[in-house]
């Protein structure tokens, strides 16, 4: 397999423009794609779209996007991300701003989708950011094409690995749906269920947090010092460590068991709610586990007390519209904070335990049935970067991936 640069393949290389004064929303009909609207994926994320106007498209010269184009973001922190535009690109006509390069490849020579395969994978994004120069918002030149190095098979091999590598991201995708409907089952049940908690249509009783549970605050920056944090010990548990209703812990952000011994009272115990109190203020996750675990300082956590499900305090936080209620409570400019007695003082449904049983039960067996789809993604993932590697290196038995 030949090494060749990347400038070899490339057929067009385009920067794009915006008109003087901006574009928003209302500037025109005709979309101007920038860094956000480029997915980790690889396609796209069309929200917050911007226009400009057809006779500032009409008139432009470079920055048209075509179907089988590759667009790669210049510069600021998402510098490398590539997007490929495949043939369901929803705009007839669209553009990219200053932000965006546009390649071109010379499909005598190079398959689209097989530059754009590589030039996603880690090593081609490495290879991109060979060329990237600046500090505060650094980016990359055109030159990136010269010092991009790519393998390059027989075109013939190039379409076929396009293929196999397609098949297996729209495996990954098919499975993430599946997942994302499962979430979205459990919101329809919910509401089925209980209907909305702040309009309260279906008229079930309700009761402040404070008067089923115990909220506690994460401990204040004068409790912990810069020699209580080490590695490999006891997490804490901050916002960025609840993710998508999970706790997440990073042991390489830990404090000495001493500390977390003198400290008990911020001691998280299985079923414990935590809660997020500043940044994405509402998000939280129940402690599942009996292995130790400290409420960081941008936490807080609730305790139940009387009879109740958490997982029906958690998923009344964190899904529905008392979330936006909570956010709407936070106080502060800068950043904004939730406090213990805000969160104490949430009326949260209040429904028969045999009522929250049955949902919890739901929940249980959607969530079983999501793990299992969740190890399949995992596993679909590992396969995909195994395909990856064999393809970039020359490894890959094409005769093992017939149609």
């Amino acid at each position: 397999m030949k090494i060749v640069k990347l400038s070899k393949v490339v057929k067009e290389l385009e920067s794009g423009s915006r008109p003087k004064g901006g574009v928003s929303s209302d500037t025109g009909t005709i979309p101007s794609l920038g860094a956000e609207h480029l997915s980790d994926e690889g396609g796209f994320k069309f929200y917050k779209n911007k226009f400009i106007s057809i006779d500032f498209f009409n008139n432009l010269t470079s920055g048209k996007i075509k179907i089988n184009d590759i667009l790669i973001v210049k510069d600021g922190a998402t510098t490398g991300k590539v997007s490929f535009v495949n043939n369901d690109f929803p705009f007839i006509n669209a553009a990219i701003n200053e932000h965006v390069f546009r390649l071109e490849i010379d499909t005598q020579i190079g398959c689209s989708k097989f530059v754009f395969f590589f030039l996603k994978s880690s090593e081609g994004k490495k290879q991109i950011l060979n060329d990237f120069r600046g500090a505060t918002v650094g980016g990359i030149s055109r030159q990136f094409i010269e010092s991009t190095k790519i393998p390059l098979p027989p075109i013939d091999d190039q379409i076929r690995i396009a293929d196999i590598l397609t098949r297996a991201e729209n495996l990954i995708a098919k499975r993430k749906e599946s997942i994302k409907a499962l979430d979205e089952l459990l919101k329809s049940t919910f509401l089925e269920m209980f209907g909305d908690p702040v309009r309260n249509e279906k008229g079930w009783k309700k009761k402040r947090i404070d008067e089923i549970a115990e909220v506690r605050i994460g401990p204040f920056g004068s409790l912990l010092h810069s020699e209580d944090y080490v590695a490999n010990q006891i997490p804490l548990i901050n916002p960025s460590h609840i993710i998508e209703g999970e706790i997440s812990p990073d042991y390489s952000l830990t404090i000495t068991p001493e500390k977390y011994k003198e400290l008990e009272s911020y001691q998280l115990k299985k079923d414990d709610v935590v809660v997020a109190r500043r940044g994405e203020i509402g998000r939280c996750a129940i402690v599942r586990t009996d292995e130790p675990l400290f409420c960081g300082t941008g936490s807080m956590f609730i305790r139940i007390t009387k009879k109740y499900y958490p997982l029906l305090l958690q998923y009344q936080i964190y899904n529905t519209s008392l979330k936006d209620y909570l956010e709407s409570k936070a106080k502060g400019v800068t950043m904004k904070n939730l406090n213990s007695t805000t969160l104490g003082n949430l009326e949260v449904l209040y429904p028969p335990i045999y009522i929250q049983t049955r949902f919890a039960t739901i929940v249980e067996k959607v969530e079983s049935l999501k793990a299992k789809y969740q190890q399949n993604l995992d596993e679909l993932e590992k396969l995909y970067g195994s395909l990856s590697q064999q393809a970039f290196s020359g490894e890959m038995d094409l005769n093992l991936y017939q149609k």
